[in-house]
């Protein structure tokens, strides 16, 4: 390890209660020290949040139809023509994907609603 990488300065620090609460939550599975110096040089990771299993569920269904349709035209002949309903099958499936791509947002769950403005 080079040696102006090397870390030989300690800095402290003291919090109150709701402060220490607030880091334990945000530092997630990172040691207090470590998120501490990642938060104070801007390099905390981003959080990834939960994915929607109903959506991924439906994307994958899609994806399998999909690789037996590929299959099942690799396995024909190179003489071979597509037939109108092979390709029926394809235009179905990509229309399917296109359609939960557009509609489902895989990242959040499905049963969240919005936000409400808490003022007060």
């Amino acid at each position: 390890m080079p040696t102006e990488a090397l870390r030989s300065y300690c800095v402290s620090v003291r919090l109150n209660n709701e402060e220490l609460s607030l880091l334990n939550t945000k530092r997630g599975r990172y040691r207090k020290g470590e998120w501490l110096r990642m938060a104070s040089l801007q390099k905390i990771p981003p959080i990834i949040p939960a994915i929607n299993l109903n959506a991924w569920k439906a994307l994958s269904e899609i994806s399998q139809k999909l690789n037996r349709i590929a299959t099942h035209i690799d396995g024909k002949s190179k003489e071979s023509q597509l037939t109108h309903t092979e390709l029926f099958a394809v235009k179905r499936q990509l229309e399917e994907l296109r359609q939960h791509l557009i509609n489902a947002d895989i990242w959040s769950k499905p049963d969240e609603g919005y936000a409400e403005d808490q003022k007060g």
